[in-house]
């Protein structure tokens, strides 16, 4: 089997409201609307450097376990492109903001090489057979993190950049639902074995190192595998394997030559003379530190102790913002019924919207009434999801969102059924299903969910689907 190592280099947009060494807004605009003297590269202009974005940066570095770096400087890699008006790029060689750092994926460490900041070039745009510039992304903050090649399979490559995205954004530094918000360069390099006969000593496994190829600028940690896995097929076919830079081309779903990979010494390095020589006071570092936010493994810790399935906590541990409804939720509610509220309910809705519940006004005191029409009996699980799914309409709808007693009268809601009502139903249903409850009672489990859906037919769903399923097997067991 050959041996695989994959090193990542992420490149994260950073959360500031201006760009990394001017004061130009970094939101979305008009192409070549958000642009100055500075990010235009005109001569004799100076950076101005965003301390916001070494803050973030920073804290990147204390999530990820790595060493801060007090001091620090920028330089200039100098190239020639079109999407580098003043043909460098102001980013960080000698000193990085953090380094030797570590983030774990199951039971495997992944060692963090370093982290830096740099500012984005131009967007390019080619069109039929123009090339097209949009400036506006032109000095965006980056932070670059950097692993060094431990990574064993595209799959381990999907999960780390998962992992990353998960705790960046528990630690609110970057805005994943932006265009171009992490774009990603994967290294990989292939060493075979083949079996050779030396004379001397027999049969031997001849080793053969593969030349580091890079992936350049891939979107998103899924695109990031496919690469991956593209280029190591293409890799085993090929007898020499040459160093070269490479893109993904997400529609063929194939890599293509773009040149021969460059070395550090040729991008002419120097010390960035605008900029001066920075040092971070330790005061400064020690309110970064304990600033931080919680960060999600340690979340998961504490939630297991709430006797909540693992399903349950992965799923509220996908967005920052419903861990902390759960939180606030769990002072007034049952944990396990707000965990269920949120992660079963409220985000199976905002998926099927591609929304975030940042993006929704549903506010937590609607939630908790919610959880105390529950409580109350007064309505069951599946009437409080379709609550949640008309508030969620209400948003996408543009309208006000509704509060929950409201939405119930709109629907003409009746309250739930007591027992011996619900029991004269189950009696029905068991009378003129005959087929479904003999098979049931041979052994076949899924009729009783067939038997379920009959009674919650007749009630208007008006019961609690765990009530029926009691009763049912009640008379039927």
């Amino acid at each position: 089997m050959p041996e695989i190592k994959i090193g990542l280099e992420v490149h994260v947009q950073l959360n500031t409201e201006s760009k990394l060494f001017c004061s130009c807004s970094t939101s979305q605009a008009e192409p070549n609307t958000n642009v100055c003297d500075v990010c235009l590269g005109f001569p004799g202009t100076k950076p101005v450097l965003n301390e916001k974005a070494v803050e973030l940066a920073m804290k990147i570095g204390y999530a990820l376990d790595c060493k801060i770096n007090k001091k620090f400087l920028f330089s200039r890699k100098t190239y020639f492109y079109p999407d580098l008006a003043k043909n460098f790029q102001i980013t960080q060689l000698e000193t990085p903001i953090a380094s030797n750092g570590k983030l774990k994926i199951g039971d495997r460490i992944i060692r963090i090489r370093r982290i830096h900041l740099e500012e984005d070039p131009a967007k390019i745009i080619r069109e039929n057979n123009y090339v097209l510039l949009d400036y506006n992304r032109s000095g965006i903050p980056l932070a670059e993190i950097v692993t060094e090649p431990d990574l064993r399979s595209p799959r381990e490559a999907r999960i780390f950049l998962q992992k990353l995205q998960q705790i960046l954004e528990f630690i609110y530094v970057s805005d994943f639902s932006k265009e171009g918000s992490m774009r990603v360069d994967a290294n990989i390099s292939i060493t075979k074995y083949k079996n050779k006969y030396d004379y001397k000593k027999g049969w031997i496994k001849e080793k053969k190192e593969g030349g580091r190829v890079e992936i350049k600028n891939i979107s998103g940690a899924k695109e990031v595998e496919k690469a991956l896995n593209y280029e190591i097929l293409r890799q085993k076919r090929l007898e020499q394997i040459k160093r070269e830079t490479r893109l993904w081309n997400e529609k063929t779903k194939t890599t293509v030559s773009a040149r021969e990979k460059e070395e550090e010494e040729e991008y002419g390095y120097i010390f960035e003379p605008d900029l001066p020589f920075i040092e971070i006071s330790e005061e400064i570092l020690n309110k970064i530190q304990s600033n931080l936010p919680e960060l999600p493994e340690t979340k998961r810790k504490r939630f297991l102790k709430y006797n909540i399935s693992e399903e349950i906590i992965d799923t509220l541990l996908t967005d920052p913002e419903l861990t902390r409804y759960f939180e606030y939720l769990c002072e007034t509610h049952n944990e396990k019924a707000s965990a269920i509220l949120l992660a079963k309910y409220l985000k199976k809705t905002l998926n099927y919207h591609n929304l975030k519940l940042k993006d929704v006004k549903i506010e937590v005191r609607q939630l908790r009434r919610i959880l105390d029409l529950m409580q109350q009996y007064l309505i069951t699980e599946d009437v409080a999801e379709i609550i949640l799914r008309e508030m969620v309409n209400d948003y996408v709808k543009g309208k006000k969102i509704r509060e929950p007693e409201q939405v119930l009268r709109d629907l003409k809601y009746e309250k739930p059924l007591e027992e011996e009502k619900i029991r004269k139903f189950v009696l029905d249903v068991i009378r003129e299903n005959t087929k479904a409850v003999k098979d049931y009672q041979s052994g076949e489990k899924k009729s009783l969910d067939y038997l379920i859906g009959q009674v919650m037919k007749k009630t208007g769903r008006r019961v609690d689907p765990k009530k029926v399923k009691e009763l049912l097997k009640s008379e039927l067991d």
